[in-house]
């Protein structure tokens, strides 16, 4: 049996953003979108921020930050005061703190200050003077990253739009013979539309799942099964009302594309951050569980554009390896061509020098047939899975 693992990079052909260039997207879409100018601040104050720590740890300044680190870093900052590491914190970066309601009123303003003193005229630097000092005298820390937390959210939507023209090389990898499953790591509704455009019908399972660590399959017979195991762009989760319809706590709903971006009444069901990225709330754990089960099933593995950087998928392939099942992994990325080096010069994450030890042959193990493949999605699906 054939599984397919995909992360960001898997989208990168569709026209997608991968996660460094997806920051930039979503900075660039809010700074567009006319917006509170004090949100659009405040994102670049984040991104700075976690620029120079990656600076100040080695890392180059034109590497860019994962989208995924930004969210992660926002929702914390909005819940800052509540977690217990901020007893141990006397001052925060002042970039952050100027959104704070509590100190003196940001830098940033300081320009539109002068100026709407100076000028009454111009009506647009008063009004966002004015927007400025609301923020600063009736706004918590909290509520500004609220308002960012949500920006980012409705630029993701936006974003994110796979144009179903551009899907056609997911082909090989929907119509692969034996095709146990397809796990995705991706927001995206690239494989769904690559689905469709090709006449084939997809499973989530979202429609069964009825709580606890059990997922059936809604259709035995779909021709695509689909994990999303850290949620998507069209997922819905309770509780609320959606034109009239009850969204039941803990379950997830999904709405179609039509209904993107009309999230009010639902928490959005995406799971943002790297390393250890679990939600217990919602039937996350439930997906995780049917990825091992997946797994159990799989001889052939095909993993497409993921970087190796969240503990618990790199944990699930662990157990693969370790199983009898395993017979063939297949690794697609173009980012493997700068992989190199060993020792202190390693230029990959960790996981990955220790996939290429676990498929070698050793005293107590027999050896893994592997591809590594330093090409596009497009291309390596097509040399692995197109037809021969």
């Amino acid at each position: 049996m054939k599984s397919f693992l995909l992360g960001a990079g898997a989208s990168i052909d569709a026209g997608l953003p991968g996660s460094f260039g997806l920051t930039r997207a979503v900075a660039d879409y809010i700074d567009g979108s006319f917006g509170p100018f004090y949100v659009r601040a405040l994102l670049h104050g984040v991104i700075g921020a976690m620029v120079q720590h990656d600076t100040g740890r080695g890392k180059s300044a034109f590497e860019g930050v994962d989208v995924e680190r930004v969210f992660a870093a926002v929702k914390a900052l909005k819940d800052r005061d509540s977690i217990d590491l901020s007893a141990f914190v006397e001052k925060w970066n002042r970039n952050l703190d100027a959104s704070n309601g509590r100190v003196s009123f940001p830098g940033f303003w300081a320009r539109n200050f002068k100026k709407a003193l100076l000028d009454t005229r111009d009506h647009e630097v008063e009004s966002e003077f004015e927007a400025g000092v609301r923020a600063v005298v009736q706004t918590s820390n909290g509520d500004l990253f609220e308002q960012l937390e949500s920006a980012m959210l409705d630029a993701l939507v936006h974003i994110l739009r796979a144009d179903e023209s551009r899907v056609g090389y997911f082909e090989p990898m929907i119509r692969s013979e034996s095709l146990a499953g397809i796990a995705t790591l991706n927001y995206d509704l690239a494989v769904e539309k690559a689905s469709h455009a090709a006449g084939l019908t997809v499973d989530t399972g979202l429609e069964t799942w009825r709580g606890g660590y059990e997922w059936e399959w809604a259709t035995p017979q779909a021709d695509v099964r689909l994990l999303k195991l850290h949620g998507s762009l069209d997922y819905v989760l309770g509780q609320g009302e959606q034109d009239g319809e009850r969204v039941p706590g803990d379950r997830l709903s999904n709405f179609g594309e039509d209904r993107q971006g009309q999230l009010v009444g639902g928490v959005p069901a995406m799971v943002f951050g790297q390393g250890s990225k679990l939600r217990s709330d919602g039937p996350f754990l439930a997906m995780l569980v049917e990825f091992d089960r997946l797994l159990s099933q799989t001889e052939w593995l095909t993993v497409v554009g993921y970087s190796f950087r969240d503990d618990h998928i790199n944990a699930a392939l662990t157990r693969w390896l370790n199983g009898d099942r395993a017979k063939r992994i297949s690794v697609i990325d173009p980012s493997l061509a700068s992989w190199g080096g060993s020792g202190w010069d390693r230029r990959g994450p960790d996981y990955w020098y220790s996939l290429q030890r676990a498929t070698r042959a050793s005293d107590s193990w027999t050896p893994i047939e592997s591809d590594f493949l330093p090409e596009s999605a497009a291309a390596g699906l097509a040399q692995l899975h197109g037809s021969r």
